[in-house]
């Protein structure tokens, strides 16, 4: 039975690297297992909480953006009659499906199943040598700097005429819609900075034209 990744899953994946991304989406066609995707980016007080909880060792988690705006691991997790499983033979099954597609894509893709301590059967991850990076904390400098910057930059559009401005105001605005409808209310802090984004610059355009009209 060929499986496919939910709408929820999807947009999980969101900001993932996009080779870590490729091989999920491989390993869903080819899985005698349905899964789901538990999680991808996390920001730094997610992260917190995970290892606050015990749940994760480290705050150098590939799953914090790096300075390249990706985050560089997933946890997925098997899907059973509607539910997530932690029954741990059926993550041995998502792995042989996963490295499978690894091979088939060429892609190297590390299982924290395969560690030697604190195994972690959801989680999976761009290995470090082969894909290196500065670190969570320039991650999320980069994050930071790259939403101010969208904002800024819809809010000089929309000063600068209603016209140029639409269609900013409407993608960010489409996009909070869709991580609302996805995750139905499980959202962090950058999708509610995103969502209170649209809103503002939505607003700023509806202000513009009814000056231009007045």
């Amino acid at each position: 039975m060929a499986y496919t990744l939910s709408t929820r899953s999807n947009s999980r994946l969101i900001c993932v690297h996009p080779d870590l991304v490729r091989v999920v989406r491989r390993a869903i066609q080819i899985t005698e297992v349905d899964f789901t995707v538990l999680e991808g980016v996390r920001d730094i007080g997610r992260q917190k909480e995970m290892v606050s909880s015990g749940a994760s060792t480290t705050m150098n988690s590939r799953h914090l953006r790096a300075e390249n705006g990706y985050g560089h691991a997933v946890d997925l997790a098997p899907v059973v009659n509607g539910s997530v499983s932690w029954d741990w033979p059926l993550y041995h099954k998502i792995a042989k499906a996963m490295k499978q597609a690894a091979k088939e894509l060429r892609i190297a893709v590390e299982w924290g199943g395969d560690w030697k301590t604190f195994k972690d059967g959801p989680h999976w991850q761009l290995p470090w040598k082969q894909y290196p990076s500065k670190g969570p904390v320039a991650g999320a400098k980069y994050t930071a700097e790259t939403e101010t910057q969208a904002k800024s930059r819809a809010v000089a559009l929309v000063a600068g005429g209603v016209g140029a401005a639409a269609p900013i105001a409407q993608e960010p605005l489409v996009k909070a819609v869709e991580v609302v409808s996805a995750q139905q209310g499980d959202l962090s802090s950058g999708d509610w900075l995103r969502m209170a984004i649209a809103v503002v610059v939505v607003g700023l355009t509806l202000y513009v034209a009814w000056r231009k009209l007045s």
